[in-house]
């Protein structure tokens, strides 16, 4: 399931413009399978999940830093609104020095409750409950948290739904499963929309 959450994350990420890497379903074609990637695994001829390259990056975890450079205000803004709209954990971010520590939010397979284990009755169980991130939320771009807010408010459920059912029909969720997480992120959206504009006033010092 560590796929199906990169893509859904990544795309709906995208859709309501957060700076993720961005996502693809990329083809292993016949005559690199057997190819091995790390020991003990090896490709298999698929439909698989990819990203676009971020050249000069290095991965970082745990702590969002370097928020007064580049325009770090704006993209760290929505990591922590992605954090709750999408129940993240194990959040990881590629820096790039190069271009002023850049940011790009990536490796997604631990987001939804249970991680790569969630079920139906999980997603259901927790799509009321608040999941703040743990980072701060001072220097955030005010403005950016506002705008979040608004397209969280009024994103579709067909948008989100046309972002959940590109997934390969080979891959390990059905029509249920699929459903569940559309419901999930569409019931989410107003909610975390409120909490967004509280994060807002905080980055603001009022």
């Amino acid at each position: 399931m560590v796929p199906v959450n990169e893509q859904v994350v990544g795309r709906l990420a995208t859709l309501v413009g957060i700076a993720v890497c961005e996502p693809a379903l990329i083809g292993i074609p016949e005559d690199l399978a057997g190819t091995e990637i790390c020991p003990g695994y090896v490709l298999e001829e698929c439909v698989a999940h990819g990203s676009l390259a971020v050249d000069g990056a290095v991965e970082v975890r745990a702590n969002l830093s370097h928020r007064s450079e580049d325009d770090n205000a704006r993209r760290q803004a929505g990591y922590l609104v992605l954090h709750d709209w999408l129940w993240g954990e194990d959040d990881q971010w590629l820096r790039v020095a190069a271009n002023g520590n850049e940011y790009f939010s990536h490796d997604h397979g631990h987001y939804f409750p249970g991680g790569p284990n969630w079920t139906v009755e999980g997603l259901e169980a927790a799509k009321d409950q608040p999941h703040p991130s743990p980072s701060a939320a001072d220097g955030l771009d005010a403005d950016e948290l506002d705008r979040l807010a608004d397209r969280l408010d009024a994103v579709e459920e067909e948008e989100i739904a046309a972002n959940v059912e590109v997934l390969p029909e080979a891959w390990p969720v059905g029509a249920m499963e699929i459903a569940a997480v559309v419901d999930f992120a569409v019931h989410r959206a107003v909610t975390v929309a409120a909490r967004t504009r509280i994060l807002a006033t905080t980055a603001r010092g009022a």
